[in-house]
């Protein structure tokens, strides 16, 4: 490339010398000729110095793009990649879309396809599996280490009433010999009301479901209990195992009354996860009778004196799982309603 430019160069030279000794030598008017090329000789030897200074940079130009795609490797794409990316959740409607900054912005509204789309006969480890949406949702949410060590899974919507087919619904799922999940029940349930709320005592307290992965509490199930905080019956009450800002949480699952009964599928908890009395006698009879056994600690964040919630396990020295007895539930609450609400977020 260099020498071809360099030989480019020459020709130029070579021919405006050329023009001018032809101009000089046959033309009718020689002299005058020779007196106008002296006169326009400073242009043109400006110009040729001008051409000289861009071929010099257009040389070093090309031998720098060269030694800089030779050091690139070819293999590998996210070399090449032009960073940063904005990341952003699938689900997040109001957050910058994910774009490059060599990128045009191109805003345009993705409308998902209809009918959702259904999650079955898939494959994993090897054999056949049938994966209902629900099923999905938790073997995508929950991290796969902690499917060995439970036995029920209760999912929890506590997305807002309208917001999708599982708002406001409790999911029972046993493991079945193959490892799959099957479908026991699936109730109605009230979640906190997510806003601050006057107490008996006139004290204001939130009333937030927390989202997360939770166990349950084998030292607190209560046949009949009542909530002197919040002067409420709570019967067959199932505490959560979960310890926050150092203090053991008085976060349930539990029976309710009739006028809440009546609010059932809809938000209107002081933060526990509310059901129906009978529905709350089944689930906590058969926990109590199938689900005993050795559990995995969660982790406690030493500076918050938070247990963790994203299913991080307590390990010994040797790098072993802390084991504890307790019951073989699985809790997972998140705010979410369904596949039809969002069929990306559906599928991861």
């Amino acid at each position: 490339m260099q020498a071809w430019l360099m030989r480019l160069s020459g020709a130029f030279v070579l021919a405006a010398a050329g023009y001018s000794a032809y101009a000089f030598l046959h033309g009718d008017d020689g002299a005058r000729l020779t007196q106008q090329a002296e006169q326009l000789r400073p242009t043109i030897n400006d110009l040729m110095d001008q051409g000289q200074v861009a071929l010099r940079t257009l040389i070093q130009t090309a031998q720098e793009a060269s030694a800089s795609s030779t050091a690139r490797p070819t293999g590998d794409r996210r070399a090449q990649a032009q960073l940063p990316f904005v990341v952003v959740e699938p689900h997040d409607r109001v957050a910058p879309i994910a774009i490059s900054p060599s990128q045009p912005r191109d805003f345009r509204t993705i409308t998902p396809p209809s009918p959702p789309v259904e999650l079955a006969n898939t494959y994993r480890d090897g054999g056949p599996l049938d994966l209902d949406p629900v099923e999905a949702r938790l073997r995508a949410k929950v991290p796969e280490e902690l499917f060995r060590y439970f036995d029920l899974y209760l999912y929890v919507s506590k997305a807002m009433k309208g917001k999708g087919e599982w708002a406001q619904r409790l999911f029972a799922l046993e493991k079945r010999p193959d490892q799959n999940l099957n479908l026991l029940y699936q109730w109605p349930v009230s979640t906190g009301l997510e806003q601050p709320l006057p107490a008996p005592n006139g004290r204001m307290l939130g009333t937030n479901t927390p989202g997360g992965i939770f166990k349950l509490d084998r030292g607190r199930f209560f046949k009949d209990y009542h909530s002197h905080q919040w002067d409420s019956p709570m019967p067959f009450a199932m505490f959560f195992d979960w310890v926050h800002g150092g203090r053991v949480s008085g976060l349930a699952i539990h029976g309710t009354d009739e006028e809440g009964i009546r609010a059932l599928g809809q938000r209107a908890s002081h933060g526990c996860i509310r059901m129906s009395p009978e529905n709350a006698k089944i689930l906590f009879q058969l926990i109590q009778s199938k689900y005993r056994g050795l559990v995995p600690a969660f982790r406690v964040d030493p500076e918050t004196r938070t247990m963790n919630t994203a299913g991080l396990l307590q390990r010994n020295r040797n790098g072993k799982v802390v084991m504890t007895r307790g019951y073989k539930v699985l809790v997972f609450i998140e705010d979410f309603g369904g596949p039809s609400q969002d069929t990306v977020a559906a599928l991861f």
